[in-house]
């Protein structure tokens, strides 16, 4: 497995990130310093592009991301250690009985321990390490992964893992060490790239569904509700405030003829009571 590192950047890039990861700074002054191994970061490099792969993950999954480690040196490293750093909504879920983990605030860190051999040249790498997003994980809130390689000897001296896990705890509180299976360390699938030096990161995008997408519609019945009538109202043609043509035909002639008929009943009705009356003053 081949790792291609730009040497010119190399230091300038590590003093950066130890700047940036320094947490507490004593710790990470130890750390990137005292080492003898020579040992670089990295995680996938996208085949199509080049450059460093980021990797997606959903709200409440887990991130496949790859951490990875090349011995760059002349001689082999008996023995790995790898710090993983979290922020906000990314957290450490899974806890590997080869790793201790400490949390201050909103960071969460995991060291682990591996009992391997790399050679000058090869690389090596874990997977996942037990990250995953928060159920609620919010774009804004996700950033890269920050993971950092030493050998074992460097973190036996130390004090070995647990020691320096401990100094990344909050105040108050301690280091505990996982249950679950041994977190695996083996070959990577692909290329490594980073920017030089024992630290790395490996970015995390979070792929939430489109909050934009239109609400479905109902869909309309086969029949309106307010389907016309075949035929207009009586109403429709007697001059109302719908301003309806008037009804012509048959229909009408009927309804005329009866109207003429009550009138002619009524005006015999009214003559008739006028009599009554009249003999009834009389």
């Amino acid at each position: 497995m081949t790792i291609r590192w730009y040497a010119g950047l190399a230091a300038s890039a590590t003093v950066l990130v130890a700047g940036l990861a320094a947490t507490p700074a004593s710790a990470a002054a130890e750390s990137s310093t005292a080492d003898s191994a020579k040992l670089a970061a990295g995680t996938l490099k996208d085949p199509e592009t080049g450059k460093n792969r980021t990797y997606p993950a959903g709200q409440g999954e887990d991130v496949p991301v790859v951490l990875g480690v090349t011995n760059v040196g002349d001689a082999p490293v008996d023995g790995l250690v790898v710090q993983v750093r979290v922020l906000n909504d990314l957290d450490l879920t899974t806890k590997y009985e080869n790793c201790w983990y400490a949390v201050d605030s909103n960071q969460e860190t995991a060291w682990c321990e591996f009992d391997a051999d790399l050679a000058p040249g090869a690389s090596l790498a874990v997977t996942g390490a037990g990250i995953s997003t928060s159920p609620d994980a919010r774009a804004e809130d996700i950033s890269s992964v920050v993971y950092w390689w030493m050998s074992k000897q460097h973190a036996d001296a130390q004090g070995g893992i647990q020691a320096l896990a401990d100094k990344w705890a909050g105040q108050g509180t301690k280091a505990v060490r996982g249950t679950g299976d041994l977190l695996p360390l083996t070959t990577p699938s692909g290329e490594l790239g980073g920017i030089g030096g024992p630290l790395g990161f490996a970015g995390v995008e979070l792929v939430t569904p489109p909050t934009g997408e239109p609400t479905a519609t109902p869909t309309p019945s086969a029949t309106p509700s307010a389907a016309p009538t075949a035929a207009p109202s009586v109403s429709a043609g007697a001059g109302g405030e719908g301003g309806g043509l008037p009804v012509t035909g048959a229909g009408t002639a009927t309804v005329a003829g009866v109207g003429g008929v009550l009138l002619l009943l009524g005006g015999a009705g009214f003559l008739i009571a006028r009599r009554r009356r009249t003999r009834f003053v009389a």
